[in-house]
């Protein structure tokens, strides 16, 4: 890897940093976290109640790259 592309992929690491901040700080998108282990700590009440009751509420899920 040449030093330009170390250079574009931290530049590319920085904007996203700002881009996610931005998204979270405008209540547009939640912190990062992981279903698979933490389930949902964003779900409303309403969403709660159906999973609790075996029903299967719709996530739109964002999946972040590495």
């Amino acid at each position: 890897m040449e030093m330009e592309d170390f250079i574009e992929e931290d530049i590319n690491e920085k904007e996203f940093d700002i881009w996610l901040e931005n998204g979270i700080e405008r209540g547009w998108v939640t912190p990062p976290f992981c279903n698979t282990h933490e389930g949902d700590p964003y779900m409303t009440q309403e969403e709660e109640d159906e999973w609790e009751a075996g029903g299967d509420p719709c996530q739109v899920v964002i999946k972040i790259r590495e």
